[in-house]
């Protein structure tokens, strides 16, 4: 692992300020990516600890997501675990087709994937990670 940091997070919507703060501190400290770099991984990342909290870990304080962030020379690799089942990409609804428009959930796989450059899952007993990369690209 090259420049990195891990963050342990109880399974809670509320420390996602201090996430995001923990975030743009590390982005900082490297001089990683400008403002728009800096905010469409934002934008993934928001949604992956949205759905690690609440469809992973079911909001349970008690269980812990993990936030982790590597700085690859190339890009930045994040990464967002939970204790959760996890997903099957290829078995969600296409949020775009016009049954599902008007429903309340169902885009945060949608944003993940137009924010970061590569996306991959892993499972393993009882914990899924989702994996995500986005390169420099003069942002």
């Amino acid at each position: 692992m090259g420049t990195g940091l891990k963050v342990t997070l109880s399974s809670n919507l509320k420390l996602l300020d201090a996430t995001k703060q923990a975030f743009d501190n590390f982005m900082d400290a490297v001089d990683a990516g400008g403002e728009d770099f800096r905010y469409w991984c934002w934008v993934g990342i928001q949604e992956a600890l949205v759905n690690a909290i609440r469809h992973g870990n079911l909001e349970n304080p008690e269980v812990p997501v993990e936030f982790t962030i590597e700085a690859t020379g190339k890009g930045m690799k994040f990464a967002v675990s939970d204790r959760g089942k996890g997903v099957v990409l290829e078995n969600m609804p296409d949020p775009t087709a016009p049954e599902n428009l008007l429903r309340s959930s169902g885009r945060g796989f949608l944003f993940i994937q137009n924010a970061m450059d590569r996306v991959s899952l892993a499972w393993k007993p009882g914990s899924f990670k989702l994996i995500m990369e986005r390169d420099f690209r003069g942002e």
